[in-house]
């Protein structure tokens, strides 16, 4: 039984991971939020018994704990994946010279030290794993050959995605001696409240680009997830199975 914890799993592309991952009833799903509270959530798991909703606030350390120890008693074979899901994009149009930039440091901290924090923290049960695979959810934005082509548009999300890649790469190389999978994934542009701020200019410029709805990008992520090797770990994923340049 493929074990999955979602972070961010209460809207959006994280809800629609874990929905399409409850079509297998050989996965069991752990879904985390902030608030795990929604109607949508808790439909899911007052439905279904191969889902747990644990309360999971990335930005705090004792939150984080706290689900680690909730979490262990669910996964006495380890975590098999670990989808770092949970995402912000405050200022999605704002100009370089305009950015607020105490908003620009808390997003860079939100997608860079919060995924840590949680991938750390959740470190010890994802090697107890069969498959050990952290992944973690990024943008084609974070490539440098494609965001040069957008410029002006989602400036500090691309600059943290970036960061993040990075952390994934990076980490990949000693991780591998360990046996465990990291991958950054770039699902596609979704349909979503993050995504939304560059529709006028996507329309314009880049009409060619399909817009995912969230089912449609959480299939992505789950199927490059399932696919992943440690030979090609610390890759960069697009959504349709290639390797992005960095």
């Amino acid at each position: 039984m493929p074990s999955w914890l979602i972070t961010g799993a209460n809207r959006g592309i994280g809800l629609s991971t874990v929905e399409n991952l409850l079509k297998d009833e050989s996965n069991f799903v752990i879904a985390t939020a902030r608030d795990i509270n929604t109607p949508e959530l808790q439909a899911l798991v007052a439905k279904n018994p191969k889902v747990k909703a644990i309360p999971l606030d990335i930005t705090n350390q004792a939150s984080v704990d706290a689900a680690v120890e909730a979490a262990t008693p669910l996964l006495p074979n380890g975590l098999d994946y670990l989808v770092n899901n949970a995402g912000k994009n405050p200022q999605p149009t704002t100009s370089f010279e305009a950015l607020d930039l105490e908003e620009f440091a808390d997003e860079m901290t939100f997608s860079t030290v919060a995924p840590l924090r949680v991938s750390r923290a959740f470190l010890p049960l994802v090697k107890k794993s069969e498959l050990k695979r952290i992944i973690f959810i990024s943008s084609v934005l974070a490539s440098s050959h494609i965001t040069f082509l957008m410029a002006g548009q989602f400036n500090a999300y691309s600059v943290a995605k970036a960061a993040l890649n990075m952390l994934a790469h990076k980490w990949a190389a000693t991780l591998k001696y360990e046996g465990v999978t990291t991958a950054a994934i770039h699902p596609g542009w979704s349909q979503t409240s993050l995504g939304e701020g560059i529709n006028e200019w996507m329309a314009k410029y880049a009409p060619q680009v399909p817009h995912f709805p969230p089912e449609a990008a959480a299939d992505n992520v789950i199927k490059i997830s399932q696919a992943l090797t440690l030979e090609k770990t610390g890759a960069f994923w697009h959504f349709d199975g290639t390797n992005l340049p960095w």
